[in-house]
């Protein structure tokens, strides 16, 4: 694998375990600890932290390593606000082209889900609802839109709910996972308007401020 495509699977894994909740914000994340979680050489690694620094997810904390930088309140909700209705247009767009194995592939990852949860695994809860809105939004035959989706959740440093209280976490996860249930029930109707208006005004909402 060449230099560039290392560098992005490091930038991969790295928002993914940030998104996920397995770095955390106490978290100083290192070229070392990279290069021995992926078994990489150093220049990927160290290209990866300066793009992700470059995108403002990271931040250089010197002498130590990077950081992960804190949004405020207003940005993460305007920024879950955009990438609500992107994805609420991803999913009228890919409903014509939505067939019954996507279907089935999207309730396979709700149950995926529901493992996670029932285990208190909230990396594995992540990475399933994270396939499941990949179903619609990889069928909705819109290159720039997906790449508008990917970008903006790119620059965030997470677009979940997060909790340490481990009850509370299951609780919330347990309550999304309902509402990706709802979604497969609208794209089954196949009404456009009521699945954009699901996901933008229903799924996309912020309902725990303090858990964002």
């Amino acid at each position: 694998m060449d230099i560039t495509s290392l560098r992005h699977m490091a930038m991969e894994s790295i928002l993914s375990k940030i998104h996920s909740g397995e770095f955390s914000q106490d978290n100083i994340i290192t070229e070392t600890m990279v290069c021995e979680l992926l078994n990489i050489s150093r220049t990927p690694a160290r290209e990866a932290l300066i793009e992700l620094v470059a995108n403002g997810i990271l931040e250089k904390v010197p002498r130590k390593g990077y950081a992960i930088t804190k949004f405020d309140q207003k940005t993460k909700l305007d920024s879950y606000e955009i990438l609500g209705n992107l994805d609420g247009l991803a999913a009228k767009l890919a409903l014509p082209n939505i067939t019954g194995a996507d279907l089935n592939k999207m309730r396979e990852h709700i149950d995926l889900a529901n493992v996670a949860i029932k285990y208190n695994n909230y990396p594995a809860y992540c990475e399933q609802q994270e396939h499941f809105h990949n179903v619609y939004i990889n069928k909705c035959d819109n290159k720039q839109l997906i790449a508008l989706l990917k970008q903006i959740k790119a620059n965030l440093d997470r677009y979940t709910y997060y909790s340490n209280d481990e009850t509370e976490l299951s609780s919330i996860c347990a309550s999304m996972n309902r509402e990706h249930m709802e979604i497969v029930a609208l794209f089954e109707k196949g009404d456009k308007s009521a699945l954009f208006e699901y996901l933008t005004d229903n799924h996309w909402s912020t309902k725990a401020l303090d858990l964002i």
